[in-house]
């Protein structure tokens, strides 16, 4: 542990010896009032503690002010249980920030929180957390959060994270719970090296539990948005907003359980990539040499003209079996059967300005610059050497690869859905917002020059000067879009992206249950046992409804089957409340015939059968 100067020490206990007047106790909630000592937010919190460092009050409730910036001068080290808030919802008051302060020597923290305790419920709702200094400076390769112990459960709702170089939340500890929500992860980024500035890294393997983002907005990072780099049985990417990225939004290619639905795209991944990086598989799109892309999905493979060029095995999510860490839950050949994969990436929008592909045509068309490259050759481990013109490559959706283990998953009985990807410009209506291309543009010529030294943040200048602290409020960027053609795009009929920059659709998706919108909540149900009904009508063409009661909450899945036992739909998967819901499930895209429909939960299943009539 760092020692605090003898400046900051000496005032941390001057604070603490008059700490009443500092903050006010009600039941288990305490409200820390700003302080112009530095440190005041972080000694309170991490002095709440037991000899050992187990929290003393895990249930406590910690209030901070909005309007007010809290000087953090060391780590939040979280054993156990933590509550930060915001002390209301006051319109026009910016969340309370946390942010570094400049210590004696000139230097601050390395990271925000440390979650060190197994089992710990960590939540954070309204807080501003920024990396950057009061000098203008940002922290060198800093986390917010690092997830460092088994089974946390954290729950992140209405929090901006802005300018970090490394992540935001770096996971490192097994079977961890994540409920992300209504969160900005804004100018997210490293001046001299592009994958520095993601929002979510997960370690590998590491095995994740419930993962779920859901209503974000992603705005000027460079990399790693979100990482299912282990096993994990639900893992949502829904209604996020996703507006201009450097490289690799995912790190995901293995996930056995994934959903990225219903979001917005646009400029993401924009560097492609070179040649050296592309086909020596520095982006992780091995083993594809043709394109570098978005979306990524493989599964297991010996037999492909893949695995002869590249001499190799490629795994799927099987090489997560065994993982798990000492005494915690393992993963299993069943868990990772590979008739029970499930990813779907429907009704998304991935969008680029017509700029953009000119300023890659321009620099395509003019570079001379050449390096010699280690390429595959069919049958030869080894491989070879090529000279290779130092081009730009555009992004993709789906790789080729990608797309050889989509078919492959679907034959092996598993379920890719794509269900095909809009390219439709957003429209969005702040100019300044649009123009923010031009500074990625600048950052990728850079990198592909070998030159880069600056990073490429959002900070209008004629907003507070170009600083980007103290931060500003509210936020300078407006990403609400103005295209008709999205604002009813999604699975679940409401707007594609981040439904808070639309806050009439938000009202009305959460009335219609959130992430269950495409689910009626049968109202004023208590379920008395786990069921399913008999889908009405039946026969149907091409909709019919199928009631479910679950006596308990939990993973449930409700899969549709033809006569073969191959899974035709996953109607719904994930989490639930106990109650009772009614699915609408849609076969139009279906031939005639008898199909079957199974409702599992746990150790419990029931089937059902329907018959499609056209």
């Amino acid at each position: 542990m760092r020692r605090l100067p003898w400046s900051i020490a000496l005032m941390t206990a001057a604070f603490l010896a008059v700490a009443t007047q500092l903050f006010a106790q009600s039941a288990d909630t305490l409200r820390i009032y700003p302080s112009t000592t530095p440190g005041v937010v972080n000694t309170i919190i991490n002095g709440d503690t037991l000899s050992g460092g187990l929290r003393a009050h895990p249930n406590r409730v910690y209030v901070l002010s909005r309007g007010a910036v809290y000087q953090v001068t060391e780590t939040f080290k979280i054993d156990g249980s933590v509550t930060i808030v915001a002390n209301d919802t006051t319109a026009g008051l910016r969340p309370p920030v946390l942010a570094p302060a400049i210590l004696s020597d000139n230097s601050s923290i390395g990271n925000y929180f440390s979650l060190n305790g197994k089992g710990g419920k960590v939540t954070l709702k309204n807080i501003y957390i920024t990396a950057i200094r009061a000098d203008q400076n940002a922290l060198g390769w800093a986390d917010g959060i690092d997830v460092n112990a088994d089974s946390v459960d954290l729950t992140l709702d209405g929090v901006i994270f802005d300018g970090f170089t490394h992540t935001n939340i770096q996971v490192s500890g097994q079977w961890n719970k994540e409920l992300v929500e209504n969160c900005v992860f804004r100018n997210n980024m490293h001046g001299s090296s592009y994958f520095g500035g993601g929002s979510m890294l997960s370690n590998y393997p590491v095995n994740m539990d419930t993962t779920i983002w859901v209503n974000n907005t992603f705005f000027c990072n460079n990399s790693y948005l979100w990482s299912i780099r282990g096993y994990a049985p639900v893992a949502v990417f829904s209604h996020n907003t996703v507006v201009y990225g450097t490289v690799n939004p995912f790190l995901m290619r293995q996930g056995q359980f994934m959903n990225l639905d219903n979001n917005l795209f646009y400029g993401v991944h924009a560097y492609g990539g070179i040649p050296e990086q592309v086909i020596q598989s520095w982006f992780l799109n091995y083993p594809d040499t043709a394109s570098t892309s978005i979306m990524r999905v493989r599964a297991m493979d010996t037999t492909s003209a893949w695995t002869n060029l590249w001499a190799a095995h490629i795994t799927g999510p099987e090489v997560f079996i065994g993982t798990g860490g000492t005494g915690n839950v393992q993963v299993t050949a069943g868990m990772v059967d590979p008739a029970k994969r499930h990813v779907t990436a429907r009704n998304n929008d991935d969008f680029y300005p017509a700029d953009y592909y000119n300023f890659i045509k321009a620099y395509n068309d003019t570079v001379t610059q050449s390096d010699s490259v280690d390429i595959p050759v069919a049958g030869n481990p080894n491989g070879g050497k090529a000279l290779m013109v130092r081009r730009l490559y555009y992004p993709t959706w789906w790789s080729e690869y990608a797309k050889y283990s989509i078919a492959k998953i679907d034959s092996n009985g598993g379920l890719v859905d794509t269900n095909g990807t809009m390219r439709v410009d957003p429209q969005f209506s702040q100019s300044d917002v649009v123009n923010q291309m031009d500074s990625l543009d600048a950052y990728i010529l850079k990198i592909a020059d070998n030159k880069l030294d600056h990073p490429w943040y959002y900070h209008p200048a004629s907003v507070n000067s170009g600083k980007l602290y103290p931060p500003q409020w509210p936020l300078n960027e407006n990403l609400a879009y103005t295209n008709s053609a999205l604002m009813n795009a999604g699975t679940d009929g409401y707007a594609l992206g981040d439904l808070n920059w639309f806050p009439t659709q938000k009202a009305a998706w959460l009335a219609a249950g959130g992430l269950a919108t495409g689910v009626k909540a049968a109202p004023n149900s208590v379920p008395t046992k786990f069921d399913l009904s008999n889908n009405y009508p039946n026969p149907f063409n091409p909709t019919t409804d199928v009631r479910v009661s679950l006596k308990q909450a939990g993973v449930m899945s409700l899969t549709v089957y033809n006569v073969l036992g191959q899974v035709v739909q996953v109607v719904d998967q994930g989490y639930k409340p106990a109650g009772d819901y009614v699915y609408n499930v849609n076969m139009d895209r279906f031939a005639s015939g008898v199909y079957f429909y199974t409702l599992r939960q746990g150790t419990n299943s029931i089937t059902k059968k329907m018959l499609l009539l056209k």
